[in-house]
């Protein structure tokens, strides 16, 4: 499992993304909002992407984020 995170203009409400387990999702000073979490394969990360251009959400940016030794997630 991969883990990504994504970047959006604009602050998001954490409820929107309930159906999305395992996602966190912090708001960053700039006004911009950071989702990250890991995703079973890449059409989940696609969906998340559909739903945020649905959304009308503007994308800044996605990363992948590395494996830690101790299975977490590093940026």
């Amino acid at each position: 499992m991969m883990a990504y995170e994504v970047r959006v203009q604009g602050h998001l409400s954490p409820q929107r993304f309930r159906e999305f387990e395992g996602l966190t999702v912090n708001h960053q000073p700039d006004g911009g909002t950071v989702l990250a979490g890991p995703f079973p394969d890449q059409s989940a990360l696609l969906g998340l992407l559909n739903w945020l251009h649905d959304l009308g959400a503007v994308l800044v940016s996605v990363r992948r984020l590395e494996e830690t030794d101790n299975g977490g997630f590093d940026s």
